[in-house]
């Protein structure tokens, strides 16, 4: 879900039993009633605990193969 936010936003924020995602961070600027009005939009996704960490495990174990693979080691 796209959101917007006047402070910048951690790429990742723990909550009990999920970790919200923000991504694609971007400063956008508007007027709005003569004022300027300045903050961030980005991505922000919902993923459980379990979810969020099953996902990083699987990540580092590609990269874990992919440097094996490069240096010649098994």
């Amino acid at each position: 879900m796209k959101v917007r936010s006047a402070e910048m936003p951690q790429e990742i924020t723990f909550g009990n039993g999920y970790v919200l995602v923000a991504s694609n961070i971007t400063p956008y600027e508007e007027e709005v009633d003569d004022k300027v009005k300045r903050g961030y939009e980005y991505e922000c996704t919902r993923y459980s605990t379990e979810e969020f960490f099953s996902q990083k495990v699987a990540s580092l174990e590609e990269q874990l193969q992919a440097a094996k693979i490069m240096l010649g080691v098994d």
